[in-house]
């Protein structure tokens, strides 16, 4: 019993490359149209905005973080920071970096 299992398992394994498909590619002649210019205009000025409105979001927080926050608090986590960057400075970099890294 064992022997057929071992048997099917090996005949699976095998087939399951057979199963899988590539990408199919695409036709050629169904390309998008290229957008107009008052589109990509359009597109950008909204693209500007959702940043804009982001960035206030993430000024806000940061303000509320700060405002909870007492003076001490913030003098111990500016010092707290600057002793991790000063220790951090002259920390190797991880082995599987040094590895890859492009020389």
């Amino acid at each position: 019993m064992k022997a057929v299992l071992r048997k099917f398992i090996v005949l699976l394994i095998c087939f399951i490359p057979l199963v899988v498909n590539a990408q199919e590619a695409q036709p050629k002649g169904d390309k998008a149209p290229a957008s107009s210019s008052a589109q990509r205009k359009k597109a950008k000025q909204k693209w500007k905005e959702n940043r804009k409105s982001e960035m206030e979001q993430q000024k806000a927080v940061k303000e509320h973080h700060k405002r909870i926050q007492t003076k001490e608090t913030r003098k111990r986590m500016r010092r707290e920071k600057r002793k991790s960057e000063k220790l951090r400075t002259n920390k190797k970099e991880g082995g599987v970096v040094r590895w890859f890294k492009y020389r």
